[in-house]
């Protein structure tokens, strides 16, 4: 819980630097992070700016675009998604409605023409599921359709609830960026 307090109070003092313009909820080290990932998805000298984020996805998503030279890059969602229960995958369902969930930020670049260029994940704290981060298993994620786990994406045994909650997060993002501009 006072991991949770940290992070909020870091997200409302994320200042800009460098490349990246002010940014609502985002700590500063995963600003940092994000700005590397752009860097390597774009070119050294892209910039990202945060655009209006529509009203529905304020809460989970921020929006970005990129820019290289003045011209349209392309774009970036990042987006908070829900892992396993906080206390682990293997702690038994609560009956209540305040089970809380380990939450990580992923980030996908998406190019001028809104494919996907790269996804990303910019911080997973939780014990369960973190091969969800291997570069080589995000590579899944560059096709041009949607995803379903045990289809075209792999699942991972012991990342199940991570598995699923980026795989249907990475689709929203893929329905949402065609709303953007």
């Amino acid at each position: 819980m006072k991991r949770l307090g940290y992070v909020l109070l870091i997200s409302l003092t994320c200042l800009a630097f460098t490349s990246v313009a002010h940014l609502s909820y985002l700590p500063q080290h995963l600003c940092k992070k994000m700005d590397r990932h752009i860097k390597k998805a774009f070119s050294k000298t892209a910039v990202c700016t945060e655009i209006e984020t529509p009203d529905e996805y304020k809460i989970n998503h921020q929006f970005f675009k990129v820019s290289d030279s003045d011209t349209s890059a392309g774009y970036v969602i990042i987006t908070r998604a829900l892992g396993c229960q906080s206390g682990g995958c293997d702690k038994p369902k609560q009956q209540t409605d305040s089970v809380a969930f380990e939450q990580f930020f992923f980030m996908t670049a998406f190019d001028k023409q809104k494919q996907i260029k790269q996804v990303r994940v910019l911080e997973y704290t939780s014990n369960h599921g973190y091969e969800i981060a291997s570069k080589s298993w995000l590579k899944q994620f560059t096709k041009n359709e949607p995803f379903t786990v045990g289809k075209n994406i792999d699942g991972i045994s012991g990342a199940t609830i991570s598995v699923k909650s980026i795989t249907k997060n990475v689709n929203l993002q893929r329905e949402i960026i065609q709303e953007v501009e």
